[in-house]
């Protein structure tokens, strides 16, 4: 079985229509950083999402950049809540907005949201459909040890739910592919053209076509080959893997 990822083609086709529609499959997380592309493609893909996200101290990050309510409010504020201010709980309490607190500490906030979203689904009487599509603004800057973890997050979710899971940061679009072949849309001066292949699930074999430097049917992995800083050469990007693979690609999304 072929899968047709349509990279980031799927934010714009979730983010960009001007009918003030949701998407009912489609979920924003926003992560305790800074919300990359905040006055570009986030406010698009916030308007859009059924399920609107913050992750604890995100919520923080989401009242700076839109004090006066020009976002709508999240629906949920997620995590175990020890970065989230007092006055911005209580806006957005008196907003609406849920503020749901797991109080362990054997997992992170990034995984407290998606527990949240999946206990929301099934109380909404979606259990057992097809996973909506979570879009995360945040989680691939600042500490090393948080960069890892959002990756382990992606490879798990993936390998457990088979989550789709898009990872949008200042520089990159990231996300998993899965064991087989993928065909991954390229749109030309958006996407790329440095873009790599990462082996975090161990070691894979790798066949592309597109890239400038093509793999056949090499073995990468974390302390091998790894295909860093490869570029992208056609407007779809084939990749048969023997197992899940991180896409990571330059993303340049267009201004409004």
């Amino acid at each position: 079985m072929v899968l047709h990822h349509p990279g980031s083609s799927a934010l714009y086709s979730a983010g960009n229509a001007d009918d003030g529609s949701q998407d009912p499959q489609l979920a924003v997380l926003v992560l305790n950083q800074a919300i990359p592309h905040a006055h570009t493609l986030f406010p698009h893909v916030w308007r859009r999402a059924t399920h609107r996200l913050c992750i604890d101290g995100g919520a923080n990050h989401l009242h700076a950049h839109s004090p006066h309510e020009a976002l709508e409010r999240p629906t949920a504020i997620v995590g175990d809540l020890d970065s989230l201010t007092a006055p911005v709980r209580a806006h957005y309490e008196r907003q609406g907005t849920v503020v749901h607190r797991y109080a362990d500490q054997d997992s992170t906030d990034f995984m407290k949201g998606l527990r949240y979203l999946d206990e929301h689904l099934a109380a909404g009487g979606s259990r057992g459909t097809t996973p909506c599509t979570v879009v995360v603004f945040g989680g691939l800057s600042g500490r090393l040890d948080h960069v890892m973890h959002t990756l382990k997050v992606l490879l798990n979710e993936h390998t457990e739910r088979k989550r789709r899971i898009l990872v949008v940061s200042e520089d990159n679009l990231t996300f998993v592919l899965p064991e087989g072949e993928s065909r991954v849309c390229v749109t030309e001066g958006r996407d790329g053209p440095t873009c790599g292949l990462l082996p975090l699930a161990g070691e894979v074999i790798l066949s592309t076509e597109g890239l400038r430097w093509n793999l056949s049917e090499q073995v990468s992995s974390f302390t091998g080959l790894m295909s860093t800083s490869n570029l992208v050469e056609a407007a779809e990007v084939v990749v048969r893997a023997s197992a899940p693979v991180v896409w990571t690609c330059e993303f340049h999304p267009e201004t409004q």
